[in-house]
């Protein structure tokens, strides 16, 4: 049993810097690059029909970490690396590492399977591109904690980051919305 949230039932506020540029696309948004194709921090937008609204897609570098969580796959939820953010270029690098990971930073959501050391394309803005990515679809994890109509910022839930309930008390920039109450299927 996953407890989480619908794909349709939240969306992401995107905190990366930079702004969506027009240009290539990639024939596959679900694969990654062993070189960087396009440049770290990359962004650009598409349009869901199921989910009525614009999804914001950003390439950046994925790594697993210090710890010992596997390699991410579709609906990771990742932020950036705790280990590298300080260094100049390296707050585009991102795990879903729960105890390496800014649990209250941005949040960046995988496309497919990565493997550390790799680019690719996640999602951190907008509404969830299930048109776009199909493997999208479905529940995303929480930390059971999550109502409707409130903030969320990520936590470590047995070592990979998944969604948690914003509180007062969290000094953080709020990267997803929640529009449901967390369910189980």
């Amino acid at each position: 049993m996953t407890v989480g949230l619908d794909d349709s039932k939240f969306f992401l506020v995107d905190h990366w810097p930079g702004e969506v540029t027009w240009g290539a696309n990639p024939d596959d948004w679900t694969a990654y690059d062993a070189t960087e194709v396009y440049s770290v921090g990359t962004k650009r937008m598409v349009y869901d029909d199921t989910n009525n609204g614009w999804a914001t897609l950003i390439y950046l570098y994925y790594t697993t970490g210090a710890g010992t969580v596997a390699a991410a796959t579709v609906k990771s939820i990742c932020a950036m690396d705790t280990t590298g953010m300080a260094t100049a270029g390296q707050w585009f690098h991102v795990t879903n590492d729960g105890s390496d990971a800014q649990l209250t930073g941005p949040i960046a959501i995988a496309l497919g399977t990565l493997v550390t050391g790799k680019y690719a394309w996640f999602w951190c803005g907008g509404v969830c591109p299930v048109d776009t990515v199909p493997g999208l679809d479905g529940i995303f994890g929480s930390d059971g904690g999550v109502t409707a109509g409130k903030w969320m910022v990520l936590a470590d839930s047995a070592s990979v980051c998944k969604f948690h309930l914003a509180t007062a008390t969290d000094v953080a920039n709020f990267s997803a919305f929640s529009m449901e109450t967390d369910t189980t299927s």
